[in-house]
């Protein structure tokens, strides 16, 4: 008797194949490698921002202080966006231009006119070119007071000079002068790289507390020891 069941079970191995299936796997390799491959040459351009920090000096009541410039590069030549933003009343990024290719240059100006306190002031400028690269500029305004009383009439206020020995153990870029009425609780005006300066539209009769700072590109100091003085 003879028996059949080897051919059978050939004929049903073969009924179960799936040849599709391998460039089915090829063919969605490709596509994916496709588009990565498409996405890189914008994430790999090297972009610069120059300077990386912006410090604005002005006084009350007085003329805005000059404009100042940050540029951009990039190593590619092929054009994207470029949008910028800020976080202040008183900064503004002039005339930005909305794309670049190589290099492009942004005025960043400061308006004084809306402030009405004296002290310090920080804002930052945002930097998006095209898709992939963001730049966060801090921007810093030292507004100091009026250096001449306009209002109060000259019987009712007077002035301090403060006069301070120089830091010699570090380089000091400039010093601030911190001033108040309460103790441990004073504003600062940013005097440069001075070693004294008179504080003006002080009130007759009342009682100032005096500090003194040193700073540079890594910092500031701690506060030197307080002086006061009942102004006369």
């Amino acid at each position: 008797m003879r028996h059949f069941l080897p051919t059978h079970i050939t004929q049903t191995a073969r009924s179960h194949r799936t040849p599709t299936s391998t460039p089915r796997f090829w063919q969605m390799l490709g596509i994916t490698a496709f588009l990565c491959l498409s996405l890189a040459p914008e994430g790999l351009a090297q972009t610069t921002v120059s300077p990386t920090s912006l410090t604005y000096n002005a006084v009350q009541n007085g003329t805005n202080p000059a404009n100042q410039t940050i540029s951009v590069s990039r190593t590619r030549t092929s054009t994207v966006t470029l949008t910028t933003s800020d976080n202040a009343t008183w900064l503004t990024v002039l005339n930005a231009p909305t794309s670049m290719t190589t290099k492009a240059t942004l005025t960043v100006g400061v308006n004084t006119s809306g402030l009405k306190m004296a002290g310090t002031y920080n804002a930052t400028i945002t930097i998006k070119v095209g898709t992939w690269y963001t730049k966060t500029v801090p921007v810093t305004l030292y507004l100091s007071p009026s250096l001449t009383s306009t209002t109060p009439p000259p019987s009712t206020t007077s002035s301090a000079t403060l006069t301070w020995n120089a830091v010699t153990s570090t380089p000091v870029s400039g010093y601030k002068v911190w001033f108040g009425t309460i103790s441990n609780q004073l504003q600062s005006i940013n005097v440069g790289a001075v070693t004294s300066y008179t504080v003006n539209s002080l009130t007759v009769g009342r009682m100032y507390y005096f500090a003194v700072s040193a700073y540079n590109s890594a910092g500031e100091s701690p506060l030197s020891t307080q002086a006061s003085k009942t102004i006369q």
